[in-house]
């Protein structure tokens, strides 16, 4: 499929559904169905959905074809999708049936507002896998758009904008909470078919490990130790599994955890520092720079 121009999604959405609402310009939910889709695929087809921050995508009835960053996937109600920063979309007419969809699209300065606690987030819900549609089961979608339904009518309530938005932070959290529970519960062992059983319990035992210990332990050799086995084979099996090394994986709990601290807990950077168990501010200050680009004092104020 060919991109001849890409527009951010909010600004596609508002010219092809039938119900849109937008909060503070940077939430959008909008209804799409088969009917919105005549006359208006055009549009849909030729320019490709940027995600600017996340996009939350529930399909309840039909199918839908989409473009997801120039793979091709197929979504069959009740299904959905996440769609991360920077995903382009395009979505196709082909065989959608009697179709409907709803769609929450979040802008980054939204998103910053909105507090997730990674701690609380078990890794294996982060190892990458081939097929980004979510299948559910027809009670998973009705509590799911259960919802979409309160976000769509908080951001109708103009009585107190401020209030709504810290109502609409937390559905959002409430969301993002019930997406990785609904993950969980289909997640099995690791490329067990392919990587055999042993070697699948592997990576998700390091993945559990991480997240016990990674507040308090940052070295590969410390969770390989504890898997009897070398640190060498460990990062093989890790980054056969995921794609990404076991110390990269290391890094992104600590980050993570450092982001939630900086910008919610209200403690200072040493403070900081020492939850996650480094010597001193300073070292603290050059790892989280080395990762991100930026220091803890620039990203707090961000």
């Amino acid at each position: 499929m060919e991109i001849s121009s890409v527009e951010k999604a909010k600004e596609i959405l508002a010219r092809v559904s039938s119900e849109h609402e937008v909060f503070d310009n940077s939430l959008t939910y909008a209804r799409l169905s088969s009917s919105d889709f005549i006359g208006r695929i055009g549009v849909l087809e030729a320019k490709g959905l940027k995600v600017e921050g996340s996009m939350f995508l529930l399909l309840s009835r039909g199918t839908l074809s989409l473009n997801y960053n120039f793979k091709d996937y197929t979504m069959e109600a009740p299904a959905a999708m996440s769609f991360p920063p920077g995903t382009i979309v395009h979505f196709s007419s082909d065989d959608m049936g009697d179709m409907e969809a709803y769609i929450l699209d979040y802008e980054q300065k939204f998103l910053q507002d909105v507090n997730i606690s990674f701690s609380a987030i078990s890794g294996e819900a982060l190892i990458g896998h081939d097929n980004p549609v979510l299948e559910l089961t027809e009670s998973e979608m009705s509590h799911m758009l259960r919802y979409f339904s309160l976000m769509r009518l908080t951001m109708q309530d103009n009585f107190n904008t401020q209030l709504s938005k810290h109502i609409l932070s937390s559905l959002t959290s409430a969301l993002f909470y019930q997406m990785m529970l609904l993950f969980y519960k289909r997640i099995e062992n690791v490329d067990a078919d392919t990587m055999g059983p042993r070697r699948g319990s592997y990576v998700h035992d390091f993945i559990k490990l991480v997240h016990l210990y990674y507040t308090k332990e940052r070295s590969v050799s410390f969770y390989a130790s504890k898997l009897f086995i070398s640190p060498k084979y460990l990062s093989l099996l890790v980054k056969e599994a995921t794609g990404r090394s076991a110390a990269k994986w290391i890094d992104h709990f600590v980050i993570m955890e450092a982001k939630n601290l900086l910008r919610y807990s209200g403690k200072n950077i040493q403070q900081v520092a020492y939850d996650l168990n480094f010597s001193n501010q300073s070292s603290f200050g050059k790892y989280f720079k080395h990762i991100t680009g930026m220091s803890p004092t620039d990203f707090q104020k961000s």
